[in-house]
């Protein structure tokens, strides 16, 4: 993970600013492509923020970094200090962004792709498995996708 973020300054829930090498070392990374104005994404991120707050609560090393499609830094900002979890998102106009739409293949929102440390996608359709499964077994999901970054 250090190497495929490395450099990248990446906010928090207070537009604070960590670096990613440092917030993501060791654990399970969810990369989360979405936006406030997106109508499926509106329904979507309320069940990833409580499967998120479920992990975190059992001690669970998982982030997700989220990935904005919004318009402006303000209208950014306020889906994400409003409406998301307490993780981590890439500084609004960063050229990651568009690295990375093409690297993981977004063609659509809202997509969680899940990668491993080597910045490998282990987890092609994370929205899917948490809408199926997050709220039921949240710890059984968070083991298959720890299994898959850790082979």
């Amino acid at each position: 993970m250090s190497e495929l973020m490395k450099g990248v300054m990446l906010l928090k829930q207070d537009l604070s600013e960590v670096p990613a090498e440092e917030a993501l070392k060791g654990k399970v990374v969810a990369l989360y492509f979405s936006a406030g104005w997106c109508p499926p994404c509106k329904q979507f991120t309320p069940k990833l923020v409580r499967f998120y707050h479920h992990l975190k609560k059992a001690g669970k090393p998982i982030e997700v970094v989220f990935f904005s499609r919004d318009r402006s830094k303000a209208d950014l900002e306020e889906n994400f200090t409003e409406k998301h979890g307490d993780w981590l998102c890439v500084k609004y106009g960063d050229d990651i962004m568009t690295k990375y739409q093409s690297k993981f293949e977004i063609k659509t929102i809202p997509v969680l792709r899940v990668i491993n440390p080597a910045g490998k996608m282990v987890v092609l359709d994370g929205k899917s498995e948490v809408v199926e499964k997050g709220k039921a077994d949240p710890l059984g999901l968070f083991a298959k996708w720890e299994q898959l970054c850790n082979k």
